[in-house]
């Protein structure tokens, strides 16, 4: 299976992957966060919390059921669910790192301190699994570019990274409508969190998982890199941008 995407239920899709016994070597996951989002007709992100977090563990356990034992699964989360998706993966998983990406252009917000982070969780199925402690891209990564020379380790701090905006301050990978500056996403992340994360935690050739895949930027990520990738939406229209994405490569 090479760059494809599929349209349909997570829960089904993973099902399926087991049936198949298909082992990804990353998994990659970007969930709604039952915060009221219109991501579509079949996405209901105003669910009763004790339902969210019952729906996130199914997944989240289908997960490490397809998972290779030397793979490595991230999910990215919100400081408000931080702590809930942490403890429900260590029932199935080992926690490895809280990455947190502190961006400096939050969302002002006149209630409360405005949102200046949010966290992957990176677990992976057993202690044997791959890792490259200097990961980095051929011409480094854009927040260090003495990394061409001189290979970049991470911490579990990621910052410079900003967050992917519309309007006349979009940025060159934000997809944006037809004719018009807002996005034709809900969410985008942007491209180098996933390279951090692809490039550390798989080698080329490898299988990815773009899970909740939305504008399927972990598939587009994954195919510049040598990878291979899954990616499971459920909106027909976000798929068709993914195929268009990655037809663009």
């Amino acid at each position: 299976m090479i760059n494809e995407v599929i349209e349909g239920d997570c829960l089904e899709v993973l099902d399926n992957f087991l049936d198949a016994r298909i082992q990804f070597d990353l998994i990659v996951a970007d969930p709604p966060f039952n915060q009221g989002k219109n991501y579509g007709t079949k996405v209901n992100d105003s669910l009763p919390l004790d339902k969210y977090y019952m729906w996130c563990e199914s997944w989240m356990k289908k997960c490490f059921a397809v998972l290779a034992p030397h793979g490595s699964f991230y999910v990215y989360s919100p400081s408000k669910h931080l702590g809930l998706f942490q403890v429900t993966m260590q029932k199935y998983g080992i926690w490895q790192n809280t990455i947190v990406w502190g961006y400096t252009n939050p969302t002002p917000d006149r209630k409360r301190f405005p949102k200046s982070w949010s966290a992957f969780l990176f677990f992976t199925k057993t202690d044997a699994y791959y890792f490259n402690p200097e990961a980095k891209r051929v011409e480094g990564f854009r927040t260090n570019p003495s990394s061409e020379v001189r290979p970049t380790r991470l911490s579990d701090l990621w910052l410079n990274v900003s967050k992917l905006v519309g309007g006349f301050l979009a940025q060159k990978e934000v997809i944006l409508k037809p004719g018009t500056k807002s996005r034709a996403c809900i969410y985008q992340l942007p491209e180098e969190l996933l390279e951090r994360i692809i490039l550390s935690s798989s080698k080329e050739g490898d299988l990815v998982l773009d899970l909740f895949a939305h504008s399927g930027t972990a598939s587009v990520v994954a195919k510049k890199l040598s990878r291979h990738s899954i990616a499971v939406e459920i909106e027909s229209k976000y798929c068709e941008i993914i195929k268009t994405r990655l037809g663009e490569i």
